[in-house]
């Protein structure tokens, strides 16, 4: 019974504190936009990096009832954790100036400035040597340089001389040539000597017909890293060298087909220009005859036989065309038909124009 006594006790308490009348809904609503002002300033504060402002001392109005839920939801306020780091608003709106005053014009600098720095470290800059070269040429290059490294250090460690060949890469532009390669291999040959003279012992191992890959096997075999630069440097270029020599004469052969397309080509232009002053001239006599069929005829024939087509040319031109009666005037006003004999003296007067003509 005192358990149902002290129950009936913490009800009534509880009842006589709450408000006698339901809140309004305007007053409900005012509530909740207060909570989403207070809200958003933390979040606000917590962007901008600056402090929670401690709160205002100014009066504030009284409530005409002092509920126990809003001294709760004000505990609740005191009590909220100061990092927000962990936390994710789902409702809460933000307003267009905190969001404003969280994208700073230094920010969106150093973001750039990232990037920018992203971009040169996923695509570096090429050289001067790579943009200049083919590929083919740039691998080449770039072993001959590996090459010469490796032959100045081991000739420095026993005070060997070093044979010279004074290169640059821009030897190799536009493309490779057969007297760079040639200027090339002599230089192996003279570092060859070299290689013998600094390490004679593991050089006997080396067959003098060795294959790429067996050079490569050795080359793995020494202790030497100078050394090993040499050799692995020295098979890169004899296999660069072979590549470029075989483009060289893949483009050496395209070279030379153009050319006798261009030449044929000019020939032909040639041809048709002549063809056209004579067709131009024999239209200006007016002679009964098909001039373009005519020319057109003969320089076929004179293709196969030139001086054996002109001579028929300028004999009887009706051998590459008849000539067309129809468009031989009658004589004497009509009163005299065009005969067989005036289509004769046509094909003679045309062929003797022809001889003449200087074209």
């Amino acid at each position: 019974m005192s358990d149902n006594n002290e129950l009936d006790s913490f009800f009534s308490e509880l009842s006589n504190n709450e408000p006698k009348k339901e809140a309004s809904p305007k007053q409900q609503e005012t509530s909740n936009v207060n909570l989403e002002d207070e809200f958003a300033r933390l979040l606000n504060n917590f962007i901008s990096g600056e402090d929670t402002p401690p709160p205002s001392t100014e009066a504030k109005p009284q409530s005409n009832t002092s509920s126990g839920l809003e001294d709760f939801i004000t505990e609740e306020k005191q009590t909220q954790p100061q990092n927000l780091d962990n936390f994710v608003p789902t409702e809460a709106p933000v307003s267009k100036e905190n969001l404003d005053n969280f994208i700073t014009e230094d920010s969106s600098t150093d973001l750039t400035s990232a990037l920018s720095q992203a971009k040169v470290e996923v695509m570096p800059e090429k050289s001067e040597e790579e943009i200049l070269l083919k590929s083919e040429e740039f691998e080449l290059s770039r072993a001959i340089y590996n090459f010469q490294d490796g032959i100045n250090a081991i000739a420095d460690k026993k005070n060997l001389k070093t044979p010279v060949m004074e290169y640059d890469y821009k030897m190799l532009h536009p493309n490779y040539k057969p007297s760079v390669g040639r200027k090339i291999a002599q230089y192996l040959l003279d570092c060859w000597d070299l290689i013998n003279k600094y390490d004679p012992e593991n050089m006997k191992r080396l067959s003098k017909d060795a294959t790429d890959e067996e050079f490569l096997v050795f080359a793995e075999s020494l202790t030497d890293t100078d050394m090993q630069l040499v050799i692995i440097s020295y098979v890169e270029i004899l296999i660069n060298l072979e590549i470029c020599e075989v483009k060289y004469e893949q483009m050496k052969e395209i070279a030379i087909k153009n050319k006798i397309k261009k030449e044929l080509y000019e020939e032909y232009m040639k041809l048709q220009e002549r063809k056209n002053m004579f067709i131009e001239k024999l239209k200006q006599q007016n002679f009964p005859i098909n001039v373009d069929a005519l020319m057109n005829n003969y320089f076929k024939a004179a293709q196969k036989d030139a001086k054996g087509a002109f001579d028929a040319l300028t004999k009887n031109p009706a051998m590459y065309t008849p000539i067309e009666f129809d468009k031989i005037k009658p004589k004497f006003f009509g009163l005299i038909k065009v005969a067989p004999e005036d289509g004769i003296k046509f094909n003679q007067k045309i062929g003797a124009f022809i001889k003449k003509l200087k074209i």
